[in-house]
């Protein structure tokens, strides 16, 4: 059986003539065989002849339908995938709870077994309980910074530098405590004892000593100015390079003390005893001196300028100085010529 001719078929099956040109007709034939032959080959598989005309009913397959079957098909193998991936992932989800579940209930019991541990910790609170507890002035002083010191059975603290700053420290128990370079502006010591303590480069601008014991005491290069000394105890007390402006030192005692370069200006010094106490180069400009007494005292290197002694006890003093208008403890006046006035013999 012959092959019918491309251009013959192409009229068949449109059913519109063809009339190529006859330098064109090969070329034509050619093109159109290689046309017809290629989607033919779809109905050759399928058993149907390739020569059926369009009107029977079957057309043939359109290349763009099949690339969009194509694609449905692979966004559809995609979609499930993505299903699977979910399914899957929350699986693995509701499951990885129950693990850390477990965990806990197999952990549960650490707590326990810690909490019921503190065998050792008994001994050690044996031991502390063992140490005798510490008194209040020991807590406050500690936590401001204070080492506690053991001396003879005897409680001390170092507190070199330490800031008590307006502290309550009455009637404290400080007896040969250091307080060198303390800062205590404002703190109350009244009635302490604070007998051989050393006040070395202490601050006590406006502290409250009154009635305090103050006895042996080392006192070098302190800032005393303003601090209320009623009644308190200095005696054998060594106090130098010190400033004590505007002091109250009413009634105090200063029994064989020795003050050495002692600022004393304005000071308040009635009643004061300074029995056989040694003075030098003390300054006592606007001091009050009345009633002072000064029994075996030793001046030396000193300015006396309008003091009044009056009710003085000038009984065995020695003085070494320059008086100038000093009212004597009689109440009479220094003569402009009395270089030594009140009776006193060098």
């Amino acid at each position: 059986m012959t092959e019918r001719d491309p251009i013959e078929r192409l009229e068949a099956s449109d059913g519109l003539p063809i009339e190529p040109s006859p330098e064109f007709a090969e070329e034509l034939r050619i093109m159109l065989d290689l046309r017809l032959r290629m989607p033919d080959q779809g109905p050759a598989a399928s058993g149907t002849s390739s020569t059926e005309p369009t009107g029977s009913g079957k057309q043939r397959p359109d290349r763009l339908q099949t690339l969009v079957l194509g694609l449905l098909g692979v966004l559809a193998c995609l979609v499930l995938a993505l299903v699977a991936f979910i399914a899957v992932w929350a699986l693995t989800k509701n499951d990885s709870p129950e693990a850390p579940t477990q965990a806990a209930t197999t952990t549960a019991p650490v707590p326990d077994e810690e909490t019921s541990e503190p065998v050792p910790d008994e001994e050690t609170s044996d031991s502390f309980e063992a140490e005798p507890p510490r008194s209040d002035l020991e807590t406050l002083l500690s936590d401001a910074g204070c080492r506690t010191l053991q001396q003879d059975a005897a409680t001390t603290f170092d507190c070199s530098g330490v800031d008590l700053s307006d502290m309550l420290l009455d009637d404290a128990s400080l007896a040969g405590s250091n307080f060198t370079g303390a800062r205590m502006p404002g703190t109350s010591l009244a009635g302490a004892d604070l007998s051989n303590a050393v006040l070395n480069g202490a601050w006590l601008y406006a502290a409250n000593l009154a009635g305090a014991n103050l006895s042996r005491a080392e006192i070098v290069g302190a800032d005393l100015n303003e601090a209320s000394m009623v009644g308190a105890d200095l005696s054998e007390t060594t106090i130098r390079d010190t400033f004590l402006t505007e002091a109250d030192l009413t009634n105090a005692t200063l029994r064989e003390a020795a003050l050495t370069d002692v600022i004393l200006y304005e000071a308040d010094l009635t009643g004061a005893d300074l029995t056989s106490a040694l003075l030098t180069r003390v300054d006592l400009t606007f001091a009050t001196v009345r009633e002072v007494v000064l029994r075996n005292a030793k001046m030396s290197q000193m300015d006396l300028i309008q003091l009044d002694f009056t009710g003085a006890d000038f009984t065995g003093l020695r003085a070494a100085a320059n008086w100038f208008l000093v009212t004597c403890p009689d109440g009479s006046t220094q003569g402009e010529q009395d270089t030594i006035p009140c009776g006193l013999n060098n």
